[in-house]
This record gives C-alpha cells, sequence and structure tokens, in this order.
C-alpha cells in the first residue's frame, strides 16, 4: 500500500490521491505534481499501482532537490562537469536519506513486502 507520508531530510512530505476529473493540475495530463509549500504531492489515484511508482519516484526528485538544492549554482556558461557535480551534490545524501529514512515507501516502490526485507538497523 502506498504510504501518505514519508521524510527529505528533516521534511515530511504527504502524499495525496486525487482524482483528475476534480483537479485541475492532474486534469492537464500530468500524473502528479509536487506542492512546495506545503510538502505534498497530489498523485492521480485512478492510475495503475506501477504507475504511480515510477510517478511517486519522479516526484520524490522535486521534493529532494526543493529541500537540498543549493542557492549557490555554477556561474553562467560554467562547463557540463561543474553542473554535473552541482546535481549529483544535490541527490547523492537527499536521495540517500529518503531510502533510509523511509523503508515501507522503499518497500511499496519496489514491490518488496517488509518482513523479506533485511535491514541493518
Amino acid at each position: 500500500m502506498m504510504p501518505k507520508t514519508f521524510k527529505v531530510g528533516a521534511q515530511v512530505f504527504q502524499i495525496v490521491e486525487r482524482a483528475a476529473k476534480d483537479d485541475a493540475m492532474l486534469n492537464e495530463g500530468n500524473y502528479a505534481y509536487t506542492v512546495d509549500e506545503m510538502n505534498m504531492i497530489v498523485i492521480d489515484k485512478d492510475l495503475h499501482e506501477t504507475k504511480k511508482q515510477v510517478t511517486i519516484f519522479h516526484e520524490i526528485f522535486h521534493a529532494a532537490r526543493m529541500c537540498f538544492e543549493s542557492p549557490i549554482k555554477p556561474r553562467k556558461g560554467a562547463e557540463y562537469g561543474e553542473w554535473e557535480h552541482y546535481f549529483i551534490g544535490i541527490w547523492e545524501t537527499s536521495m540517500l536519506l529518503v531510502l533510509q529514512d523511509n523503508p515501507q515507501l522503499v518497500d511499496w516502490l519496489t514491490g518488496r513486502k517488509n518482513e523479506n526485507r533485511k535491514t541493518n538497523r
């Protein structure tokens, strides 16, 4: 079952399911969206389970970027490697924390059951 909340670092995000016909943002062909100010992901409740998994994973990246993005960005005209390391720096800690702090979410995303997981905690 899809979790209703998950952590990104020190912040908790809520996952809300809505019907596309009742939500203008979903009615525009989006499967989901993230509301930064409310720490909320809204997803189309009528999506297939595996489409929901991929979509929520996509939205988690938006949430992680919102929480961990550095205000100091590479300069205009910076080389590819500078930008690449900037974005990797956002994802390396944020995604590891998301995975560590949300075992139920990881189980749901990967289709694993808690009883089949081995943890080192």
